[in-house]
């Protein structure tokens, strides 16, 4: 059914949507006051998709863009969005534009303008169907692009080591293409553990953020191993640019048209731009550790990520180093507990495999097989929705034949 869905920043407002509402839908149109966070809300717990939306900003600026993000995950990847407001901001306007908005209106809008604006086709932009990879079908269905985003729990828990081999695996067992994006820019280590050169690298988005991505420069940043196309971080230390999430929302919108899986790596930060790779993520991989430092940042993680709406039952928690001896060791079921979450995969703890891959410049599924092995191809078939199977007594070819059936 079409319906057309108003979201007001300020009650004063409802008679102009109602006079709006007249000309376009008089039948199937709802108001709703508040922010776009609220209003994703809203849809999700009343089941709503509308197909026509009209989200008044009020006086907000570019920060509204992270609410927005939230709004585009309760839609459909063809939903009409125009977007009216105070504020006259070229950089608010190129945002907007960029996440699918049809247009952007000043206000006072005439109504005869708003419906208008709602009639013109989708724009055919990179960043227009953030929405459809929110839907059950597009997390499920391994022909979907899939964003998979490993981050760790407490520094040093091993999401940096998870990400590249589960994406190692995913490139060598799965039809399409993958991409690791190594963005720690400071710490990011997966150029050394593969022995690759590269001058470009992530660093040519947080450098410079203000030329923009598309894909010839997609090409430049990509180094090759095997068949996993790798985007690294810088060799040396340097001081950590500002990066807007807006250049990072557009990273991934082009990695997703040029790539089937994009595997990042994000630093133990939290800043603006890191909550907006988490909300494009179609799979968010926490990794932590059996020990006290590890639960109290996770819950801390988890509650982050209930404040921007991103569903639970997209992120995977990892225990990494299981089997280990920690000094403040604390049992599976608090971890639990204390998190509010369901640990669903564990990697074992084997040092000597990881190191002997790192000092060969090879990945551990690259090793002889291992337990470790074994569970990061658990891990790497989980994300594409595949059942577990038994792949103790199988070589590391067969590993990657076993995952592709």
């Amino acid at each position: 059914m079409r319906a057309l869905f108003f979201i007001l920043s300020d009650a004063s407002r409802q008679e102009w949507a109602q006079s709006v509402a007249q000309i376009a839908m008089p039948h199937a149109a709802q108001i709703f006051v508040g922010t776009p966070a609220q209003a994703a809300q809203h849809l999700a717990s009343h089941d709503f998709l509308p197909s026509h939306i009209v989200l008044d900003i009020g006086a907000s600026g570019q920060a509204i863009l992270a609410e927005v993000d939230q709004l585009a995950q309760q839609c459909a990847a063809d939903t009409r969005v125009i977007a009216v407001g105070d504020v006259n901001d070229v950089l608010l306007y190129r945002g907007l534009i960029g996440r699918g908005v049809i247009d952007y209106l000043p206000m006072p809008a005439a109504a005869s303008d708003v419906v208008q604006a709602l009639q013109t086709p989708l724009r055919a932009t990179p960043a227009a169907t953030p929405a459809a990879v929110a839907t059950p079908a597009a997390s499920t269905h391994a022909a979907e692009k899939r964003v998979i985003t490993f981050l760790s729990a407490a520094s040093g828990d091993g999401a940096s080591t998870a990400a590249l081999n589960t994406a190692y695996a995913l490139s060598e067992a799965m039809p399409g293409q993958t991409v690791l994006v190594d963005m720690d820019y400071q710490f990011g280590m997966a150029a050394k553990h593969l022995n690759l050169q590269n001058q470009y690298g992530i660093r040519d988005l947080f450098d410079h953020p203000e030329r923009g991505i598309d894909a010839m420069l997609i090409k430049r940043m990509v180094a090759n191993y095997g068949k996993l196309h790798v985007i690294t971080a810088p060799a040396e230390l340097r001081y950590l640019p500002s990066v807007s999430a807006d250049a990072v929302h557009d990273l991934i919108a082009i990695l997703k048209q040029n790539y089937d899986t994009v595997i990042i790596d994000l630093p133990h930060v939290w800043l603006p731009w890191v909550a907006t790779v988490c909300q494009q993520s179609t799979h968010l991989v926490l990794v932590a550790q059996l020990w006290l430092k590890s639960v109290s940042h996770a819950a801390r993680l988890m509650r982050a990520f209930r404040e921007i709406n991103i569903p639970l039952e997209r992120v995977h928690t990892v225990i990494n180093r299981s089997g280990a001896k920690f000094k403040e060791a604390i049992e599976q079921k608090d971890f639990e507990r204390v998190c509010g979450t369901t640990i669903a995969y564990t990697l074992h703890n084997d040092i000597k495999t990881i190191v002997s891959a790192e000092a060969s410049a090879k990945t551990v599924m690259e090793m002889e097989p291992s337990t470790l092995a074994s569970d990061i191809m658990k891990l790497a078939r989980g994300l594409f929705g595949l059942e577990p199977q038994d792949t103790s007594h199988t070589t590391r070819s067969g590993l990657f034949a076993r995952f592709s059936k």
